[in-house]
């Protein structure tokens, strides 16, 4: 479609200042033309061709304006043409002036030099001949007038402006020309350049996303759990970048690779490993990856089907079209053999740039020492696993010592472990926090290993001196887990678990919130188990009895916020009733014979018959018979002290084989005590009638006790021993154990 401001453009983009000149000459000739015809006196026949003239002039002018508007590109055929009109329009002009002196004659300078100027020297020339002919044509009516040196003048004045303007313009030319083919060369100079930058901007925005999938592969080498996941997320970064089409990484093992990842999102499209890497008859020899572990460089291979390793292929497809690949050893350091092999197949026309395959060795190194790395993690973390597998069988051996020494410590840890952990979870405490509350309390008894059997399995009250030796135990137990790195924490719990909340505990008399907040849970459930089970010295209480106990305790011995949270916590504990400290193997009996035997006699003594009236309610023994040996201070003062012990050491071994199943005691010297599980009868008869008192003095005062009738019993001394019924005791928590 036409528009007038696109085809006005073409106008002016298609003319000169010098179009210019001769688009306005011709206006302003038009103009001086009718300045003339009104200013200057014509006769009538000078007016008439004047007139006709102008019109003649204004017409064709118009026409090759038209004519240019709408055909800029045949404008020099349009000065041509018009050039003609113009030297007719200007004859006539010369002619219609009567005066040789008018100035109408200049006109003709005026075209000789456009044309010249224009069109060049020759044109020039003829154009100048040409104005010659039609002025001298145009003054022929006033020849008479005319001197010929004026003539001659004028017309020699046509080839003189001719000349030197058309010599300046042949100049002007060949230097336009040598400005526009120096313009040429640089545009061409430019445009190479150009192309060059571009090229090289190209390849700095190829090798920048080079670097950012570097960056982001050494990224995953920090963080990578494992050798796996590493290769298959360096793999799957691999091709995310744009030309990079395939990827896979082989690890060598005894000259093999047996582990492979590739970036194939839909299975391994090559084939199984392993690959024998130095097996010359074998396929992989000639690969480029098997090139590359052997001669420990990268090596760069032109794709094409003939180039695409077809020994590796299970589905050579995948691969198809590639253009070069690269395959690079992987190395823990420079100097070191390699690990594996890490390919890479790009589609880019040009290959791999060198820059970008230093960046690649570079980050196939990197790749190699990640891969050593995590290597060498997981044989430190092996070596961890052992090592802390010793310690723990360590300690716990420790811990196992203790239990072979006391039978009730080993269910006490796992229960306090147990009680920990409910508090704890009624709390809400995070699982890890769970996992070293319950751990530690496994380990806070361990300090006891230092204890001595004389005060662990005393019975009845301990001593001052007593209670000092066993509250040593928790600075024991702190320093033999401190120096170890795994227990370090638990050290801690473990130190306190013995503090109370009003300041009063010990090691160190913290109060409140001093105390750890694990070692507060541990000191509710180590105290909660010594109440619920039985002991040596003391009878365990009632369930209800040691939650009521709890909350009374709460803000003296314990912290009022553990309180609220362990008596919630127990409301439904099963405390099974047989938990004793009583001696279940012959070892532990054996144990208790040396602390709880008589020295002269080797039978138990009264402290071991304490403990078995005050567990009865855990045995069987519901027999008992008291023997109180009459006349002995006569038979000492007669035999002597010597006889007097020989004789009680005979009655005494006379007893024990009597009563191989049943347990004899012998209490306050002159009294013995036989207990049974089952009823027996034992008359006075039978024990006087033993051999080692049958013929002297001595008698033997019988009396029958049947345990079954109650459940707790008091132990007295006065003339002789007696048992009688007695109260539970209600004391308070010994919190020493």
């Amino acid at each position: 479609m036409f528009s007038l401001p696109k085809q006005w453009k073409k106008v002016v983009d298609a003319t000169t200042e010098v179009d210019l000149t001769f688009l306005l000459l011709r206006v302003f000739s038009l103009a001086g033309g009718i300045a003339w015809f009104l200013v200057v006196p014509l006769s009538p026949k000078e007016e008439a061709i004047l007139v006709q003239a102008l019109v003649y002039f204004s017409i064709y002018s118009t026409l090759c304006y038209l004519f240019i508007f709408y055909r800029p590109d045949l404008l020099k055929k349009v000065y041509l043409a018009s050039l003609f009109l113009d030297m007719m329009f200007l004859s006539i002009l010369v002619y219609a002036e009567t005066s040789f002196a008018s100035s109408f004659f200049l006109g003709y300078y005026v075209l000789v030099c456009l044309h010249t100027i224009y069109f060049g020297l020759g044109f020039g020339l003829l154009v100048a001949v040409f104005s010659a002919v039609c002025y001298v044509i145009s003054i022929l009516p006033m020849q008479a007038a005319i001197h010929w040196t004026d003539l001659a003048m004028r017309i020699g004045f046509l080839f003189f402006i001719s000349v030197p303007v058309g010599l300046l313009t042949e100049k002007v030319k060949r230097e336009k020309e040598k400005v526009e083919h120096f313009n040429r060369t640089l545009e061409l100079r430019v445009a190479k350049r150009t192309a060059k930058v571009e090229s090289l901007l190209d390849q700095e925005r190829y090798l920048r996303e080079i670097l950012g999938t570097v960056a982001h592969i050494n990224k995953l080498l920090i963080t990578a759990p494992d050798i796996a996941s590493l290769l298959e997320n360096c793999c799957s970064r691999f091709v995310l970048h744009g030309y990079y089409g395939f990827c896979w990484i082989g690890l060598v093992e005894n000259e093999e690779i047996v582990t492979v990842r590739t970036s194939h999102p839909s299975g391994n499209p090559l084939v199984e490993p392993p690959y024998a890497v130095y097996d010359a008859d074998g396929l992989f020899y000639r690969t480029s990856a098997a090139q590359c572990i052997r001669n420990n460089q990268t090596v760069i291979r032109a794709g094409g089907r003939e180039e695409t390793d077809a020994a590796l292929w299970r589905n050579p497809e995948a691969v198809e079209g590639f253009h070069s690949v690269v395959s690079l050893p992987l190395r823990s350091r420079q100097a070191a053999g390699a690990l594996g092999v890490l390919s890479i197949y790009t589609w880019r026309p040009e290959g791999f740039e060198p820059e970008e395959k230093e960046m690649l060795d570079e980050l196939a190194g990197d790749i190699g020492f990640a891969i050593d790395s995590l290597r060498q993690r997981e044989v430190v973390t092996k070596l961890t696993a052992e090592r802390t597998a010793n310690y723990e069988e360590t300690i716990f051996s420790f811990v196992s010592m203790i239990e072979l020494r006391d039978t009730y410590t080993a269910g006490h840890t796992q229960r306090v472990a147990h009680y920990c952990e409910l508090i704890a979870r009624e709390m809400g405490i995070e699982l890890e926090q769970r996992k070293k509350v319950y751990k530690a309390a496994i380990l806070h008894d361990i300090g006891k290993i230092a204890t001595p059997d004389s005060v662990l399995l005393k019975p009845g009250r301990l001593t001052s001196l007593d209670y000092d030796l066993i509250k040593l135990h928790p600075v024991a137990g702190y320093e033999m887990l401190s120096n170890i790195d795994m227990y370090k924490d638990l050290a801690v719990i473990i130190l306190h678990h013995h503090e109370r909340h009003d300041g009063n505990g010990y090691p160190d008399g913290l109060q409140g919130d001093e105390i750890p907040f694990l070692s507060r849970i541990m000191a509710v459930g180590d105290a909660f188990d010594a109440m619920t089970t039985n002991r040596i010295y003391k009878a365990r209480k009632k369930m209800s009895e040691s939650l009521a106990e709890l909350q009374i305790m709460s803000g003296k011995q314990f912290h009022p916020e553990i309180v609220q949270a362990a008596v919630k916590a127990f409301a439904d504990v099963k405390v099974p009733a047989a938990i004793n400290q009583l001696p279940a193997t012959n070892l532990e009996k054996k144990r208790f014979s040396y602390f709880f035997n008589d020295k002269l006699t080797g039978l138990h003594n009264e402290d071991y018959l304490k403990i078995i009236l005050n567990n009865l309610d855990l045995n069987r023994y519901t027999c008992m018979y008291l023997l109180h040996l009459q006349n002995v201070p006569e038979y000492n003062k007669r035999h002597g002290w010597a006889g007097g012990n020989q004789l009680i050491k005979e009655f005494a071994a006379e007893l024990q084989s009597s009563f191989a199943d049943s347990l004899v005691f012998r209490a306050y010297g002159n009294d013995f005590a036989i207990v049974s599980q089952g009823h027996r009868t034992i008359d006075n008869r039978e024990i006087n009638s033993l051999a080692g008192i049958r013929d002297t003095i001595i008698r033997v005062e019988i009396h029958h006790v049947d345990l079954s009738t109650t459940r707790e019993y008091t132990l007295d001394k006065m003339e002789k021993m007696e048992i009688l019924p007695a109260d539970a005791d209600e004391s308070m928590i010994d919190d020493a154990q």
